[in-house]
Order: C-alpha cells, then structure tokens, then sequence
C-alpha cells in the first residue's frame, strides 16, 4: 500500500497523534511545579489505550480544583484579618514548655549546622506533596475507579477548606516569623536544599512579579500557613485510602506523619498549622461521605415539589 493510502485509511488515528504530540509538549522543562508532568504522563497512556476521552473527563475536576487553589491563594494574601504568625508562635511556646517546636528540632537534629541527609530527606517529603495526591489519584484512576470521583471530591473540599483558613487566619511561617517579627530562631532549610535546583530556580523565577523575597522562593502568598495545605491534602489522601484497605491506609497515615514532622522541621509550619490541616482533612473526608446524599436527597424533594401532579382520569 502506498504512503498516502495509508495516510488516507483510518488505521492510523491521527487524531490522537496529534493530541499526543501535543501532550508531550508540556513534558518539556518549564517553570510549572512536578505534579503537571505526572497528569500529563498518565494522560499519555490513557490515551495509547483508548481512554483519553475518559481520563479527560475524569482528571477536569482535580486539575481544576488544584489550578483553582495556585491562582486563589494569591487573593488569599490580601484578607482584611490581622495577621497571627507571632501569636501563633506565643502560643507554641506556651504549649512547648518555652519551646518552638521547629527551633528546637533544628537546634538538635542539625548538628553543627551545615546541610546534611536529614535535610535533604525532609525536602524530599516536602517535594512529594506535588507529585503524591496525583500518584494517588492515577492508581485509584486505573485500579479502583469507582473510587476516584469521591477521592476527587475529597481534594476539591480540603483545597476549598484551606482557602478559607488563608482568609480567615493569615499566618505566617515559622522561617518568616523568625526573621522579619522577632520569633523564635528558625532556619527556611529548602532554601539551601533546592539552591541551584532548576525547578526551585524557574518557580522563583515565576513568581517574581508578586514577590522578590528571595526566601519565600516565588511563593505568592507568604501568610499562608494555617491551615498547612501541605499536610491537609497529604491527610485527606491518607485517610481515603482506608476506603481501598487497612494496609493503604496505615501506609497513608504514615506518609502523613512524615509530611508533619518535615514541614515542622524544615521550618515551614508550626505544629499547630499540621493540626488545622489534619482537622481540615478529616472535615473534608466527612463531607465528601455526606454531601452526595444530601444532594441525592434534596435534589429528589425539589424534583417531587415541582413536578406536574400526574393527569387525573375524567369518569365515563
């Protein structure tokens, strides 16, 4: 057969090259963060396999959630309440028997100061946050699918739950209460873990427009701490889990515990942040079980009230 008989005959769904082609594209290095590459990744293999439709209807939901929480943290940092990271830090003393809890880790773990495998593993777990929720949602995507709607939904109100602490209780991080507000000493360590990392360097870079700290690393909204997202999605997964086995949740669980105890000793969240954010999760959990049949229910008692009344038979 020639070339342009092939070309012409439908053996070849070129429509799916081209969409492919178009995927691997943004696999390119770019400024974006990790999780993007992963979507795209799975996106791929959907699609080698005939479910890029599906994936595309699925995935839509999450990736708009996660987008929807990028863009609004920004609009977070301009919340009219008074801003807590010092009294936060006060009532950690408090709490720690005159102790700041990520003060105290550094001080003890960090040796005589200088980088070492500690702080290159707690960056790491710090990391994964932008690659586990998805990791997570594609194994449920192929091999549980019944539950990745509700793991979706799930996320989408933990996002939605932390915005709302954002506005609500702007705080600052330990690092930055540190510095700028007299706190307790505490080192921001990824800033000397990811120095010279080009994904660190390109999201400084993007994030320059709206803030030139060079220790908030572009991040748009530096009061952003309570509750901490990084541990309330990292919960909310580990919790889902559990609907999957006894086995993936303890995994799930662990993985959460390591996320709090990097995060407070990197000096990114006071330990009262990783709690509001295991609240945050656990609320999200129980209303990702309720709402659908809230909505079942009220759906049916508005349809019943408003339908026609069935014609009645006119006696002969």
């Amino acid at each position: 057969m020639s070339l342009p008989a092939v070309v012409r005959s439908r053996s070849v769904p070129w429509g799916r090259v081209l969409v492919g082609a178009g995927a691997v594209l943004l696999l390119a290095p770019n400024s974006s963060v990790l999780e993007h590459r992963l979507v795209v990744a799975a996106f791929l293999f959907a699609l080698a396999t005939g479910r890029g439709r599906q994936f595309l209807w699925d995935w839509l939901p999450l990736t708009a959630a996660a987008a929807a929480f990028v863009v609004l943290r920004q609009v977070a940092a301009g919340s009219p309440f008074p801003r807590r990271g010092l009294a936060v830090a006060e009532m950690e003393l408090r709490l720690f028997d005159g102790e700041l809890p990520s003060a105290w880790l550094q001080q003890t773990l960090r040796g005589g100061g200088g980088l070492d495998a500690l702080d290159y593993a707690a960056t790491a777990v710090h990391a994964s946050y932008f690659v586990g929720f998805v990791a997570v949602g594609v194994w449920l995507w192929l091999r549980a699918h019944r539950l990745f709607r509700p793991y979706v939904l799930t996320l989408a109100l933990t996002f939605a739950l932390g915005l709302a602490g954002y506005v609500a209780l702007p705080t600052e991080p330990p690092w930055l209460v540190a510095r700028d507000l007299g706190g307790p000493p505490t080192r921001r360590i990824i800033v000397d873990t990811t120095r010279g990392a080009p994904v660190a360097a390109a999201v400084a870079e993007l994030g320059r427009p709206w803030q030139g700290d060079p220790d908030a690393l572009g991040d748009p909204n530096p009061a952003a701490a309570m509750p901490s997202v990084h541990t309330a999605i990292t919960a909310a997964l580990g919790l889902f889990l559990f609907r999957v086995g006894p086995v993936a949740g303890a995994a799930g669980v662990a993985y959460t515990l390591a996320m709090g105890a990097a995060l407070v000793y990197l000096g990114e969240h006071f330990v009262l942040d990783v709690v509001a954010g295991v609240a945050c999760a656990a609320l999200a959990v129980w209303l990702a079980r309720v709402l659908p049949a809230v909505m079942t229910t009220a759906t049916a008692a508005v349809s019943a009230r408003y339908s026609p009344a069935p014609a009645r038979s006119r006696p002969r």
